[in-house]
């Protein structure tokens, strides 16, 4: 999947939600084109292991036929932090100078996941594929209670995949074993047990051959 390259030119205001902070800012690409884009900052909890793993991840979503926002590589000038009055969201910006992961905003017409919530009909196919790429890229944090998931009509859409492909965080002696076997040694829990889909699809049949395919691709 292509990542836009812009760079950050506005600032419009902090995203309401999400534990690393967000911020929404007007960027541009090379053509002058104007984008509003969710931006996750290197010097507001994300490190450069987290920023790699969202880039990837997202990437890899959309080539396996999930629905991501469309992501980017933004440049954010330091000098962007003169005109924001928080200090604090100034401060995370003058500390990201340079390329820093973010996606376009999706706007209005969508919802947050609301926890409790079953997938029936279509969006079942989808929490399947779903399910299966957090499974792949081992991703332990899409639970009940932090879904990470967007809803629009009958679609269900993924967000957030900073720790993404937890089996690198483990240092593993000797022949490693299969990644999963390693974080659940490590995290101490079956994380797909936790997944926000898992009472939903446990002991139901799943179609996962357009998943197989493109994975084979």
């Amino acid at each position: 999947m292509d990542v836009l390259q812009l760079n950050a030119v506005r600032f419009i205001q902090p995203m309401k939600v999400g534990r690393t902070g967000p911020l929404l800012l007007g960027c541009e690409d090379a053509k002058n084109g104007g984008h509003e884009v969710v931006i996750k900052l290197r010097g507001r909890e994300m490190t450069p292991k987290s920023q790699l793993a969202e880039l990837i991840a997202a990437q890899l979503a959309g080539d396996l036929g999930l629905d991501i926002p469309t992501p980017a590589v933004v440049d954010v000038p330091a000098e962007l932090a003169a005109i924001i009055s928080d200090p604090v969201v100034a401060a995370a910006v003058k500390a990201s100078p340079g390329p820093n992961f973010g996606s376009l905003h999706l706007g209005t017409s969508f919802t947050i996941w609301p926890n409790g919530r079953t997938p029936i009909g279509p969006m079942r196919d989808q929490a399947a594929l779903i399910f299966a790429f957090d499974a792949l890229v081992q991703n332990p944090d899409r639970r009940t209670i932090n879904p990470n998931l967007w809803a629009r009509s009958d679609t269900i859409g993924v967000f957030d995949h900073e720790q993404a492909f937890a089996f690198l965080y483990t240092t593993i002696l000797g022949d490693p074993p299969k990644p999963w076997v390693a974080a659940n040694q490590i995290m101490g829990f079956r994380f797909l047990e936790q997944h926000v889909f898992y009472p939903a699809l446990r002991g139901g049949t799943v179609d996962l051959v357009g998943f197989e395919d493109r994975l084979k691709n």
